[in-house]
């Protein structure tokens, strides 16, 4: 992960310097309700209440907590302060919407789907780990050359097709033995399992830019304060250099 400290930051390639960079603090506020509220509440609720079972919503609250409380935080806090924090939580959100709608999948399979199968769920476990391992070793090897030549374009998309059929796959092999449950349902739990991919790329990628921008904190710029902010901060008595 670490750069050489002889690269100069304007020789680096354009995907090393995103991998250094923030997300705008103008957008970090909207973008934290976005996707606490939103990407990850909706398809939560929705899984929720398609299993109406109690104890799944014991098991995923502390994922609900940890990211709501830290939410708020980011939305008191000022985001030219919390610029790397922001990175990391990121990740983490992106982890903890992966584990808990991957959680609630397996209870809307068998609760909702009536799904007895052993080998589905086999299936679904086994192609989500394989999915995990791949954007990981993505994000490393996608980082792990010369930072300062330009990289082509992946063409790890062609993996990916199998990889969100197979718990579609596995339903058909599952249900076998008895007829097709409600297609809304079917439906419900295909959506939040592409839910739980998009949450498992955010993850990988955000973590991964967490640790680098770590390991080579002297390539960060962080955003300046813009004029607007200066002249706000400078009426509240705060000096800025």
């Amino acid at each position: 992960m670490k750069i050489n400290p002889k690269t100069r930051h304007q020789d680096l390639a354009q995907h090393v310097k995103e991998q250094l960079g923030f997300i705008s603090v103008e957008d970090v506020k909207s973008s934290v309700v976005v996707m606490v509220l939103i990407i990850y509440d909706v398809p939560l609720l929705l899984a929720l209440l398609s299993i109406y079972k109690l104890e799944f919503l014991w098991i995923v609250s502390p994922f609900i907590l940890i990211l709501h409380l830290w939410a708020i935080r980011l939305l008191i806090k000022d985001p030219y302060s919390t610029q790397f924090e922001m990175v990391l939580f990121m990740g983490m959100w992106g982890s903890f919407g992966a584990i808990s709608l991957f959680i609630l999948i397996q209870g809307m399979s068998y609760y909702t789907l009536q799904i007895t199968s052993l080998f589905y769920y086999i299936i679904m476990n086994v192609a989500s780990i394989v999915l995990m391992y791949i954007y990981v070793r993505y994000q490393i090897n996608k980082y792990a050359g010369d930072p300062t030549r330009e990289r082509k374009r992946s063409n790890q998309s062609k993996y990916m097709g199998l990889l969100t059929a197979s718990p579609a796959i596995g339903y058909i092999l599952g249900q076998s033995m008895q007829e097709t449950t409600v297609l809304k349902h079917v439906f419900a739990t295909v959506v939040i399992y592409f839910f739980v991919i998009l949450f498992m790329y955010i993850a990988s990628k955000f973590l991964h830019r967490y640790f680098f921008i770590r390991a080579n904190m002297d390539y960060v710029n962080y955003h300046p304060y813009s004029n607007k902010e200066k002249n706000k901060l400078k009426k509240q008595g705060m000096e800025i250099k």
